[in-house]
């Protein structure tokens, strides 16, 4: 016991380190991006309507666990202790966010689940409730160190209480999608044409972007971006979408801090929360638009599979599983035109089990399932990948042997015969006669093939069963 505690020290060690490095690495992210962040937040100086901090601290508790919280309570109470002295402001802010996080994994757990893509229209409605939900968490606790330590007035407070809500939304609503596609492993490969298609897409909307809010010569048509939008959604998978929506918001938010493009105004704050309005729209819309083609594909696949087993279903013998005699009467006319066209020849075999009836009259009915079941597994192991072996009727079976030599048609059935008859337990004392016929020597259409062996089958009963016998050579039957 002691030596394998010991054993198990540098494990939970490296475990350890690891998961402190991973800390540190989230909580100097927060740090950094939330004093870029910072630059625009209005007075007092914790609010700001840009804040993706939020989507990246619910990715980070979502993909790494509740456990990755240290990390966003130090980052975000550190980067508040910065902006003023007071450091119960700083601690409750830095609770604010932590709760925000943890309360939104929570939520989408329990309502969504832990998809790095959204599976369903309906879970980006959800996502987004999700998302004004927990931003209102963080932004009600936020205010209360400015109720009390900055004594801000009532529409001053109710200012910060919306850009913190509409910026913490919104930052969810763009940047987790964005984290959680991207931290999927990708195996897919694009064509050329694919590929083709997506940077034509991109370069238009990058372009068609540059134009509206550099304040060039779209400026007052903003909602010209959907068309690209719709295209990405309806042709690519969630992780371009959002990349594309998480390029387009860059750029808008960069021009609006600037001052240009059609969400300029009077003051910056006002600007950037109509900005995120307009945005909060076209990413819903596009992950909404994603989405429910997804699930239309996946509906469609379901279908696909489902008609697949159907069809599987229609054509398969129930007891045996082999093919049934539907199907042979689809398979052997096609199989026989490829065959005359292409020169070949084609052995049909029939097998019908010696005396059935007295088996299912002694041993009863469940007994002669399974010498059923049982000669079906031995027929399936003396064919080859191209032949096919059916269930005729009964206690009747069928096979199909393309290119089959005509001494390889009979050494195959004198195999299966010599099966049988040395069959396990199930099989013991159980034989079967069976008649073997050949396109084109014996035959030239499938009836008339499968009546001659039906022929040389009746031969072998007549001729005391348990053997094999083919088709009289000299003769050919034709069902006309």
């Amino acid at each position: 016991m002691g030596i394998a505690a010991l054993d198990a020290r540098p494990i939970i060690l490296s475990l350890q380190v690891a998961y402190a490095r991973k800390l540190i690495f989230l909580a100097a992210a927060y740090f950094a991006a939330a004093k870029l962040a910072l630059l625009v937040a209005i007075p007092p100086g914790y609010a700001t309507a840009v804040w993706p901090l939020s989507g990246i601290a619910l990715a980070a508790v979502l993909l790494l666990g509740n456990r990755m919280w240290p990390a966003i309570w130090l980052g975000a109470t550190l980067v508040n202790v910065t902006v003023k002295s007071s450091l119960l402001a700083a601690v409750l802010i830095g609770t604010s966010f932590t709760l925000e996080a943890l309360a939104g994994a929570a939520l989408v757990r329990t309502f969504l689940g832990v998809h790095r893509s959204f599976q369903r229209g309906e879970d980006v409605v959800k996502f987004a409730a999700i998302a004004a939900l927990s931003a209102a968490i963080a932004a009600t606790v936020a205010v209360v160190p400015l109720m009390f330590v900055d004594a801000l007035s009532s529409p001053d407070l109710l200012w910060n209480w919306w850009t913190w809500w509409q910026g913490n939304a919104t930052g969810i609503i763009i940047v987790a999608p964005l984290v959680l596609s991207w931290s999927a492993r990708d195996k897919e490969t694009w064509p050329p044409p694919r590929i083709l298609e997506a940077a034509s897409l991109a370069l238009a909307l990058l372009v068609c972007s540059h134009a509206i809010f550099s304040g060039g010569f779209l400026p007052a048509y903003p909602y010209s971006l959907l068309p690209f939008i719709i295209w990405a959604a309806f042709r690519f998978r969630q992780r371009e979408v959002v990349t594309l929506n998480a390029a387009v918001c860059a750029m808008a938010v960069w021009f609006t801090i600037e001052g240009r493009g059609p969400f300029a105004g009077t003051t910056l704050n006002a600007s950037l929360l109509e900005l995120l309005v307009f945005l909060s729209i076209v990413v819903t819309t596009g992950l909404m638009i994603n989405a429910v083609v997804g699930e239309r594909k996946q509906a469609l696949e379901a279908l696909g599979r489902a008609l697949g087993d159907l069809r599987e279903q229609a054509i398969r013998d129930p007891l045996t599983s082999l093919y049934n005699r539907r199907f042979l009467g689809d398979y052997l006319p096609r199989e026989l035109i490829r065959a005359k066209r292409e020169g070949t020849r084609l052995a049909a075999i029939m097998i019908d089990v010696d005396r059935f009836k007295q088996i299912n009259d002694t041993a009863g009915h469940s007994a002669g399932d399974l010498v059923l079941m049982e000669i079906a597994t031995v027929l399936t192991r003396h064919i080859r990948g191209s032949d096919i072996a059916c269930r005729y009727g009964g206690e009747e079976f069928a096979l199909i042997l393309p290119n089959a030599t005509p001494d390889s048609a009979r050494r195959r059935s004198e195999e299966i015969c010599s099966a049988i008859r040395q069959g396990n337990d199930i099989l013991h004392g159980v034989t079967a006669s069976i008649g073997v016929a050949r396109f084109p020597d014996h035959a030239k259409d499938a009836d008339s093939l499968l009546h001659a062996a039906d022929h040389a089958l009746y031969d072998a009963k007549r001729g005391g069963r348990d053997q094999v016998r083919v088709f009289p050579g000299g003769a050919q039957l034709s069902s006309n």
